[in-house]
């Protein structure tokens, strides 16, 4: 079973990616990442007119990463599927649909933790992130966490992919309203208190206050707790999907509707 679900994901992958080359791929995934992340460190910079330490906008931002490939990749699973004229065959056949999207999602994962990492140490490089102070386990660590929660928020709003036609404009507004709340460019505290809740209900923010915890500090109860908080959002986003996944699909097939916008 093993064997079967990685061959899976490499195929996803293949499909996905098989029509770049090896330039061409690291100009699409890594340079497109880093030129992302030093766009909101550089206006970080001007706005604070370059005198304060860039290493928490250069954190929060490389986290910010897995927003496209969790939450756009993932996401848009049905989407694609319908575009290529597959939707139906999927939906009647037999093979699970959580398993479908689980292929993409186990790939997307692994991608969104290598950019974020090689972001990073751009970045890092750019504007004079102190690389000897990283507690490397933690910011791991939390990197791998992030991508789960974000994959699990993927994997949620790929389901509405079967009763509506505008994915990409919802999958956008996610993605804007992740990077306000995750707290990569706008400090949470400082926001309502309405505000704060809203940030508590979506992954990242704790992700990204955990990897700044990991530059320059020790493995403690607080940082345990943001991650034990941002699996157990995870979680929650891997059931619901599920659940709404197998509603849905029972609903088109009944109604013989398969997409059922």
């Amino acid at each position: 079973m093993i064997r079967r679900f990685c061959s899976q994901v490499w195929l996803g992958a293949k499909r996905r990616q098989g029509g770049l080359g090896p330039a061409e791929f690291l100009i699409y995934r890594v340079g497109l990442s880093i030129t992302t992340l030093l766009l909101y460190v550089l206006i970080a910079q001007h706005v604070t007119g370059g005198e304060i330490d860039l290493t928490a906008w250069v954190i929060g931002n490389a986290f910010a990463l897995c927003i496209y490939q969790c939450v756009f990749n993932i996401g848009g699973t049905f989407e694609a599927d319908r575009f290529f004229g597959v939707l139906k065959i999927i939906v009647v056949s037999p093979t699970s649909k959580m398993a479908v999207i689980m292929h993409n999602a186990a790939y997307a994962l692994l991608t969104s933790s290598l950019t974020i990492i090689f972001a990073f140490i751009a970045g890092g490089l750019i504007f004079g992130v102190s690389f000897g102070d990283l507690h490397i386990g933690m910011f791991v660590l939390a990197i791998l966490v992030a991508s789960f929660a974000c994959t699990g928020l993927g994997l949620l709003f790929a389901a509405f992919a079967l009763i509506t036609d505008s994915m990409y404009l919802m999958l956008n507004a996610l993605a804007m309203i992740l990077i306000i709340f995750s707290g990569a460019n706008f400090p949470i505290a400082q926001m309502p208190v309405f505000a704060q809740w809203i940030a508590n209900a979506f992954p990242l923010y704790r992700s990204v206050a955990a990897g700044n915890m990991a530059m320059g500090g020790s493995f403690s109860g607080e940082f345990a707790n943001l991650l034990i908080g941002e699996v157990m959002l995870g979680i929650t986003f891997y059931l619901i999907a599920f659940a709404l996944i197998k509603i849905i699909e029972r609903i088109s097939i009944r109604k013989a509707t398969l997409e059922m916008f």
